[in-house]
């Protein structure tokens, strides 16, 4: 009897959290519809507790192949909005800041951009300029919310920049991936301006489908976003992603530091 209903209090967690899901995904599309930032914000958080949610009624995590279908409505949405508005160069990764305070990606709507942070804040959607080149759309980072539970269990990144050691930054990626029970084995390379990163993942299904779309370099799944927004806001640099690609359920992350920023 007992165990029954521990079983059905489960499910009812299980559901909620695709129910949150779902609920986003529509916020989503009507905030998206009717240009209102707020809902778009408040539709990527509900996905992301709801994915959070589904996560810790398993036992720790959440089969990654199941997370891949509950996002497919959210992926076609950006899919055909990054399509809509011709966006061809890779996404800039923000770290928080004063008018940014969590973060977001920025997709310039021109290959050879530039980033002015004077003219974004956390209620931007498109960014508007009388230089063309500093125009594009602002997005929250599916991987916000598995950031902020990073930070929950990790905490902030107290020390100064030159004294941050690379090595906490790997424990904090690798800590990611184990808490998720997705992958693992992170290697963290930077070369000048370059960074690459590498983990083994052990569900590479949504790899493979945002791969296919040409997404993963524009508008990165939640594992990756979270990834790169830890890296960001640990060098507190904006980067921009030059390519994301998964083979033999090895993932490749090429970064690359963007020096000329204005604020």
């Amino acid at each position: 009897m007992f165990m029954k209903r521990g079983i059905d209090i489960q499910s009812i967690k299980r559901v909620s959290g695709i129910l949150l899901m779902i609920f986003g995904v529509a916020l989503l599309i009507n905030g998206y519809l009717k240009d209102m930032v707020y809902l778009i914000n408040l539709g990527v958080g509900l996905v992301v507790v709801g994915w959070i949610l589904l996560i810790f009624t398993f036992e720790r995590y959440i089969e990654y192949s199941i997370v891949s279908h509950v996002l497919d409505d959210y992926i076609e949405l950006v899919k055909r909005l990054i399509k809509g508005l011709n966006i061809k160069t890779g996404a800039v990764i923000i770290p928080p800041g004063e008018n940014l305070k969590h973060g977001c990606i920025f997709l310039p709507f021109h290959e050879n951009f530039k980033v002015n942070l004077s003219i974004m804040d956390d209620y931007t959607l498109f960014v508007n300029s009388d230089n063309r080149d500093e125009m594009g759309i602002l997005l929250p980072p599916l991987g916000r919310g598995l950031r902020r539970l990073l930070k929950k269990y990790r905490g902030e990144y107290s020390t100064s920049l030159e004294d941050r050691d690379i090595n906490h930054l790997l424990e904090d990626l690798e800590y990611l991936l184990s808490l998720l029970a997705i992958g693992g084995d992170v290697k963290v390379e930077m070369r000048g301006d370059e960074i690459i990163i590498t983990y083994k993942i052990g569900d590479n299904s949504l790899c493979k489908r945002l791969q296919e779309e040409d997404l993963c370099r524009r508008y990165p799944c939640p594992v990756c976003g979270a990834l790169v927004l830890t890296v960001a806001e640990f060098l507190n640099k904006v980067l921009k992603i030059e390519e994301i690609k998964e083979e033999n359920r090895k993932v490749l992350i090429k970064l690359r530091i963007i020096r000329d920023v204005l604020e």
